[in-house]
């Protein structure tokens, strides 16, 4: 890697040493120039306001020349790290614009208020290199400029070319920065100075994200603060989008590779190459980073850094830089930043080419240390390598997925069908050629929101290849072409979600073995693709701060959200066995149990802000399957909310508030919805209140309570309210239990064989893959081990969770196991059909892939010998329940 060293111990012999080498400073030397660079930024801001514009002009070109050479001394001897220079130098050209503005205001006698102006570019990151022009842009505030004064823009503009002529007209002290205006909203058609009404409307309309790039770097630098404040505000959520913008990437590649054909694609073993634009340059490093901050600051305000070395640290702080690459590419940076400063200081040029002669670049390696030519250019060339390949890494997608496929013909046009792609399509599994090619067609003729626009069909083309490709490996290339056209056709629009899939073949071949597997998830991305992002993003949703500062609608649409990202994240986990079977319940489980405490909390504050002080302690508990925790994709939610204050003056509180948790549970909302929520297993069912009463609960439990309501509040479990009364009703439940088997008559056994007789009259099984409520299904085990627990009385066999209550129970070792094993076994197939498939039992609707992904969830070879299994397990679960429940004998 290059090092740039010190050439001497002081600036004056770095001066000394350096001055045969560099024509321009040795032309300031001998002209007199001297004094410290601190001094002459001081002067440049000490420059008062009516001072005639003449004498400004001078000071400020006096002023660089002592800036410049003072500078280049001590960056020479090392006293100043690269950094510190370009601040340096960008401080000094934010000096000369204020003053150039406090002169002009001054002389027109406009008072300043409401016109300022913004630096981008290096300037805007405070990275001006030792020759650069600077990049701004002049805006005013209608209304606030001259007070709204009708002739407010003409004044403006008047007050923008004389910046320009103030800072760039060349006289016979030179000049002080080129100045370039052509970054402001479309330079063609703009005055100078744009008003910033018409800049907004400008980017909101037709922004494009090149320009979201430039503004990154943006930052007040002249005139009203307050004013460029509100502007930077109101453009910050053009710049900064929410959601993950992948289009941006192709635009990107395409300036990365218009400007490479602009200075030619220079060959790497080039002894003089732009160190700036050519391959491995400075510009690289800097789309690496701001390429990044365009995708994902708009979720993650802390990469919003507008310097590069900035944008890198806090990158690799995120987590999305690698520390090796990011210190690669910092350790480049500073290196060519510091090379390009001695290319620039010999003569003062805007170039960032090393010399091609052998003299001229020797001297360029002596001011930077070198005393072997060769050492030199080796190491250069090493470090513009390495930059490449970071580089190259980032921006490999577009360009192979439009070329580098070998496939064979893929031809989507005309009327008839290509030959070489009926070809090409029967090779990848298409049993059908010719009618994915009238859908695909069709997609190209715009058919589909996705494809309504040019850039729509041009992604669709650059992703055919890679999307058939990926059919083709999920084995069953029908089938997963079948979803992925329900998918694309239910997207309202494709420019985003196609530009997302181009940029990560890898996302794209997630997604359509995904949709393969599991036609449910297929019917949930179709509605929201912007869940793709949560897969993107490689990292777990930000969870929403959610405080007395956020509204109950707020708080509803904000958990969503985050609700939405993670509950798909769980599910693509468990399909795609990132999170093992068995324990998919403890996740969705997890998830549902934070949801109820956020929004209950939420539900409590707006029942307080509207009906007054909350009256005593609540506590809400789930059962069922969320009490065992047990849930599985989709599942709805038993929830009993209790409380402990005086009902008659509390009982109309949290009936409110109770409605208000259902509603922050189950009401649908722009952001969609959470749960169905069942609270029939309350005290007296549907006809109790919804919420009830510590005196009331203990009350039922113990005097009016059945059989099944005892069997079902053995699932009880606290989740969110106030420990002490959860521990309470935990205690209440357990005595309660406990009593009835201190009291049994043989009541107990007849009741639960009464029961699951009548559940297999009222809801037959379905064939095999009812997993649940047929004979020897999970239904079949939790009633062996609820009547185990209501019959033996001990307080430490009463568990919610059905594995940890088998383990628990009196039954004789060897039925045990097998009962652990077997519901084990049932709900991990469970898991991953529920959430592929939802509720839907026949296996005959099963796409190849999700057989294979069920016998890998237990360990199953073949899905011949899967069916096998399910079949003896369930026998030997029936048989047991049979058994223990006194089932009479079926046919």
């Amino acid at each position: 890697m290059l090092t740039i060293s010190p050439i001497a111990d002081t600036p004056e012999a770095a001066l000394e040493r350096v001055l045969p080498s560099a024509p321009y400073l040795r032309r300031l030397h001998e002209t007199g120039t001297c004094g410290h660079w601190r001094d002459a930024l001081q002067t440049v801001r000490d420059i008062p306001a009516d001072l005639p514009e003449a004498e400004a002009m001078t000071v400020m070109r006096k002023a660089k020349a002592q800036l410049h050479l003072s500078l280049a001394a001590e960056d020479l001897s090392g006293i100043l790290p690269v950094m510190s220079v370009t601040r340096a130098l960008s401080e000094f050209a934010e000096a000369c614009l204020e003053a150039a503005l406090r002169v002009t205001l001054a002389r027109r006698g406009v008072d300043g208020t409401g016109i300022f102006a913004v630096a981008l570019g290096k300037m805007g990151a405070y990275e001006l290199n030792y020759s650069s022009d600077i990049d701004i842009c002049v805006f005013y505030e209608p209304g606030v400029f001259m007070a709204g004064d009708y002739e407010a823009g003409e004044t403006a503009q008047r007050i923008a070319r004389d910046i320009v002529r103030i800072m760039q007209e060349l006289t016979g002290d030179g000049y002080v920065f080129r100045t370039d205006l052509r970054l402001r909203p479309d330079p063609s058609s703009t005055p100078l100075a744009v008003s910033t009404r018409m800049a907004d409307l400008y980017y909101e309309s037709v922004g494009q994200n090149w320009e979201r790039m430039v503004w990154i770097k943006g930052r007040p630098t002249a005139g009203d603060r307050e004013s460029a404040a509100r502007f930077l505000k109101i453009l910050s959520p053009f710049v900064w989008r929410r959601n993950l913008d992948y289009w941006a990437i192709g635009d990107i590649q395409a300036i990365k590779r218009m400007i490479n054909s602009k200075v030619g694609r220079a060959d790497f073993e080039t002894v003089s190459p732009d160190v700036k634009l050519g391959p491995g340059g400075i510009r690289e490093i800097e789309f690496f980073a701001q390429t990044q901050q365009l995708i994902l600051g708009g979720r993650q305000p802390e990469l919003r850094d507008n310097t590069t070395l900035g944008a890198l640290a806090a990158l690799t702080k995120a987590g999305v830089v690698e520390p090796d690459t990011a210190d690669e590419l910092n350790t480049a940076y500073l290196a060519l930043r510091n090379l390009e400063h001695r290319v620039q200081m010999r003569r003062d040029e805007q170039t960032h080419i090393v010399p091609a002669g052998e003299d001229d670049r020797r001297d360029v390696a002596l001011m930077s240390g070198y005393d072997d030519l060769a050492a030199f250019d080796r190491d250069l060339q090493a470090t513009r390598r390495c930059v490449q390949a970071h580089y190259d890494r980032l921006f490999a997608h577009e360009d192979r997925a439009l070329e580098d496929h070998s496939l064979g013909n893929l031809v989507f046009t005309g009327v008839d069908d290509d030959p070489g792609t009926i070809e090409t399509l029967a090779s990848l599994g298409f049993s059908n050629p010719s009618a994915a090619i009238d859908t695909i067609r069709n997609w190209h003729r715009g058919r589909v929101p996705a494809t309504r626009t040019a850039r729509g069909r041009e992604l669709l083309t650059a992703l055919l290849p890679g999307m058939l490709a990926a059919m083709g490996k999920t084995g069953e290339a029908d089938e997963a072409f079948r979803w992925f056209s329900r998918f694309f056709e239910g997207l309202s629009s494709g420019v985003q979600t196609l530009s997302m899939l181009l940029a990560e073949q890898t996302l794209l071949d997630d997604l359509v073995s995904t949709l393969a597997l599991a036609p449910r998830l297929a019917q949930i991305l179709s509605r929201r693709p912007d869940l793709l992002e949560a897969l993107v993003s490689n990292q777990e949703p930000s969870r929403p701060v959610i405080d007395e500062h956020v509204s109950f609608d707020g708080a509803l649409d904000s958990w969503r959200r985050y609700h939405r990202e993670q509950n798909f994240l769980i599910g693509h986990r468990l399909l795609h066995g990132l999170i093992q079977a068995r324990d998919a319940g403890t996740h969705w489980s997890d998830l549902a149990d934070d949801t109820i405490r956020e929004m209950a909390a939420a539900a409590e504050r707006e029942t307080a802000n509207r009906y007054g002080p909350r009256p005593g302690s609540w506590a809400v508990f789930a059962m069922g399957k969320l009490g065992g925790r047990e849930l599985t994709a989709g599942s709805d939610l038993d929830l009993i909310v209790i409380y402990d204050a005086d009902p008659m003056e509390a009982q109309t509180w949290y009936t409110r508030f109770t409605q208000r948790l259902i509603t922050a549970l189950t009401a649908p909302t722009a952001e969609g919805d959470l749960y169905e929520v069942d609270m029939r297993l309350r005290p007296s069912g549907g006809a109790g209140p919804v919420a009830v009463s510590v005196p009331a609960f203990e009350r039922y439990q113990n005097k009016d309570a059945w059989t099944w309501e005892h069997m079902a509040l053995t699932r009880l479990r606290p989740v969110a309210g106030d420990e002490a009364l959860s521990h309470q009703i935990m205690t209440i439940a357990c005595e309660a239990i406990v009593s009835r088997a201190a009291k049994d008559d043989g009541t107990i056994a007849r009741d639960v064989s009464d029961m699951r007789q009548r559940l297999y009259r009222e809801k037959p099984g379905k064939g095999l893959w009812d997993l649940k409520t047929a004979e020897g299904g999970l239904v079949d085990a939790e009633f062996v081990v609820q009547q185990d627990m209501l019959l033996s009385g001990r307080p430490e066999a009463i568990r919610a969770n059905t594995r940890e209550a088998i383990a628990h129970s009196t039954l004789p070792d060897a039925e045990r196991s097998m009962l652990i094993e077997g519901v084990t076994f049932l709900q991990s197939l469970q898991q991953v059909h529920r959430l592929a498939l939802g509720s839907d039992v026949q296996a005959g609707v099963m796409p190849e892939g999700l057989k294979d992904r069920l016998c890998r969830s237990v360990g199953v070879d073949s899905f011949a010998a899967l069916e096998a299994e399910i079949s003896s397990l369930k026998s030997r679960v029936h048989a047991l329940c049979a058994e223990k429940l006194h089932l009479p004998a079926t046919d």
